[in-house]
């Protein structure tokens, strides 16, 4: 029998100096880094909008199909395991491995998808395959794919490999298709246990999971030039969506849907615009990025957030800095310098 001292350790509450004390030690630590707190997209003006990837939360994104909502997440993942070399569990639902590699092969070496597919390549492109192949051969990504993915599995590969492979972000590409393996509940219920059990394991490894979402039809009948703008409702279950990420972010392509200018004259050829529709304790902005349909790279092109930062970091507080002596004295903080 649980005694009531084990009951009582086990209960997670702190007094309002040590919630201080916690918040203020992961502000200067903040302070000392360069960059943004989180894992870089791979997208400045993303970053400067979300913070990048923070550890313990779950970013959902958002899309109907032909929107570039794969293409931007392998995007983002080649950005990781090539620039900051973090290791990344990517779990497939909808395709095959061996797709998903070819289409990050595609994207890395600048090859048309179906040149690959079809092994019809100009002399170029043989050249740029031959000489960025081996580039990825050690890149930290590890695959597991699966149709109808049971969540108990996605959760045991998912803590096998923070354990054994040291994975520090965890990438879904369907959330719709995570199965919770019970038969009776309807797909809100499914959604909602999937949803929280996401969050769950966010927090408890406290590792950032990112996770594609599919949108309603709804929105493709709707009338109006901007009508097929994606909205939070055009999520599939989206009450318990909205309520439990942390961040949700929608891909819209104008071009699709025969929209070529925006109000303000600017060309959408070629155009992804990420919309952010929840950014917890943040602005809420869009953002255009390049997108290459053949190669299905996503690349920053133009940035149309408004937001700017004024932020001052330890560095700068070096000739002046009193309060940030005050508040390490005031705290018991150890000093933590700019790197």
């Amino acid at each position: 029998m649980t005694s009531m001292n084990e009951m009582m350790s086990n209960n997670s509450y702190i007094d309002m100096r040590e919630m201080l004390k916690n918040c203020i030690s992961d502000i200067q630590v903040g302070t000392a880094k360069t960059g943004v707190p989180g894992i870089p997209t791979g997208f400045k003006p993303l970053d400067d909008l979300i913070g990048g990837f923070e550890k313990g939360k779950v970013y959902v994104i958002g899309g109907r199909p032909c929107m570039g909502k794969e293409e931007l997440m392998l995007s983002m993942i080649i950005d990781i395991i090539m620039k900051t070399k973090l290791p990344v569990l990517l779990f497939s639902t909808n395709h095959l491995k061996s797709d998903y590699v070819q289409r990050l092969l595609a994207m890395y070496c600048d090859i048309p998808v179906m040149h690959l597919f079809q092994g019809n390549m100009e002399i170029q492109e043989w050249k740029r395959l031959d000489k960025r192949v081996g580039e990825l051969v050690d890149a930290p990504l590890y695959m597991h794919d699966s149709l109808d993915l049971p969540l108990n599995e996605l959760v045991e590969t998912a803590r096998n490999c923070i354990r054994e492979r040291y994975v520090r972000i965890i990438f879904i590409d369907c959330l719709q298709m995570i199965n919770f393996v019970k038969e009776d509940d309807n797909p809100s219920d499914r959604v909602a246990k999937v949803m929280l059990s996401l969050k769950q394991l966010a927090r408890l490894t406290n590792v950032p999971i990112i996770v594609g979402s599919m949108l309603g039809r709804g929105l493709e009948y709707r009338d109006g030039l901007e009508s097929n703008r994606p909205q939070l409702i055009d999520l599939l279950n989206s009450s318990f969506i909205e309520g439990l990420a942390d961040v949700i972010m929608m891909v819209y392509r104008p071009e699709y849907y025969h929209i070529y200018q925006d109000d303000i004259g600017r060309d959408l050829h070629r155009k992804i615009e990420v919309i952010l529709k929840k950014n917890a304790l943040k602005p809420l902005d869009s953002i255009i990025l390049g997108f290459h349909e053949k190669t299905g790279v996503v690349c920053l092109r133009e940035n149309t957030s408004k937001s700017t930062s004024n932020s001052v970091g330890l560095k700068d507080l070096c000739s002046n800095n009193e309060a940030v002596r005050n508040l390490i004295n005031t705290f018991d903080l150890e000093e933590v310098l700019p790197f």
